[in-house]
């Protein structure tokens, strides 16, 4: 480093222009960006299996069709609380993406696919396994009370497989007599 440079430097660390941030505070700021990392992407794991649960439980699957009512009442049965939270990680996830250091130089939206890409897997992968049935089944049987959680499996995925009350639910929403969650 020229000594011109380096007692310029100096001058205004003495002076207070600017200020030296001890290791701990980039080794805190690396630990914390790879938690929230790690916990965006376990959390949207979670919530993307929950929303599929949710449509199979809900008998939503089955009704995909070309028919206008069909859709009708697909839109007003979606969970949109569930869909914004999901979206919500999503940015979380966007940013947090692009503070990590392995995202330099090569291209962002590569990167934040193959993310997105492996977390619909292995939602998916969680979603196809008993998961969703035991934790309904557990909050049933043991009366856990997890904020959210529990109020969206035990009552906006009441059915669990239940056809006859299903059938019961869409037999109202089609005559108008209940309308969405």
């Amino acid at each position: 480093m020229p000594k011109n440079i380096k007692t310029e430097i100096m001058s205004q660390i003495k002076s207070g222009q600017l200020g030296m941030k001890a290791r701990w505070f980039y080794i805190a700021k690396r630990v914390g960006l790879k938690s929230g990392l790690a916990l965006s992407i376990v959390i949207l794991i979670f919530l993307l299996n929950i929303f599929l649960f949710y449509l199979q439980s809900n008998h939503l699957f089955s009704i995909f069709g070309a028919r206008a009512n069909n859709w009708q009442i697909i839109i007003k049965s979606l969970p949109y609380d569930l869909i914004l939270i999901i979206l919500l990680l999503a940015l979380v996830l966007n940013y947090l993406l692009k503070r990590f250091d392995f995202s330099y130089r090569r291209p962002f939206t590569i990167i934040f696919s193959v993310f997105i890409t492996t977390i619909i897997f292995l939602a998916f992968v969680l979603f196809v396994s008993n998961f969703n049935i035991m934790i309904q089944k557990n909050m049933k049987q043991h009366h856990y009370n997890i904020p959210y959680l529990s109020q969206f499996y035990l009552q906006r995925c009441p059915f669990g497989g239940n056809h006859a009350a299903h059938q019961e639910m869409l037999r109202k929403m089609r005559s108008g007599q209940m309308m969405s969650h």
